[in-house]
């Protein structure tokens, strides 16, 4: 009888190898100055780990990572790991009609927020598109327009 909880031929699972891509991505920026996704690729490859542009894209916004001095880097000073992403990273929100909130960054920091506004699970926001310095945030509706621009502030006491 087979066992299907080990297979005959073990290789990582898509988590596992995602995890040590990450782990890879962070040795990278961290062993070299890398300013742009195709580098980071191309540090990837010479440690053995191919990546598509999309998944390198995905990693830089769930490890955080932004760019200072025209490099990736881990963080932001403003904004330490444990705390809320949003805090210290969001310069200004404003309404843009009535489905879609204009969210103002730190350079380099919008897919970071973006994600994080993601991650909220917030009803009514239909998605985000995060640049550089600006996200968008399309909503349903002109209420869940006015709602995520109260959060935002609320959360962010400094945001105008």
């Amino acid at each position: 009888m087979y066992n299907y909880a080990t297979p005959m031929n073990i290789q990582p699972v898509p988590a596992e190898r995602k995890r040590a891509r990450q782990q890879a991505v962070l040795d990278a920026i961290s062993a070299e100055e890398l300013a742009t996704q195709q580098e980071i690729a191309r540090a990837l490859r010479k440690r053995g780990i191919d990546a598509t542009q999309v998944s390198i894209s995905r990693d830089i916004a769930e490890l955080g990572l932004v760019k200072a001095g025209g490099k990736y880097v881990s963080g932001h000073p403003a904004a330490p790991a444990a705390a809320d992403p949003l805090i210290g990273l969001v310069k200004a929100v404003a309404a843009a009609g009535p489905n879609l909130v204009v969210v103002k960054c730190d350079t380099g920091a919008a897919p970071r927020v973006g994600l994080a506004l993601d991650q909220l699970g917030l009803p009514g926001i239909v998605g985000t598109l995060a640049g550089d310095d600006t996200v968008f945030a399309a909503v349903a509706t002109a209420a869940d327009n006015t709602r995520l621009v109260r959060l935002l502030q609320s959360r962010i006491p400094a945001v105008r």
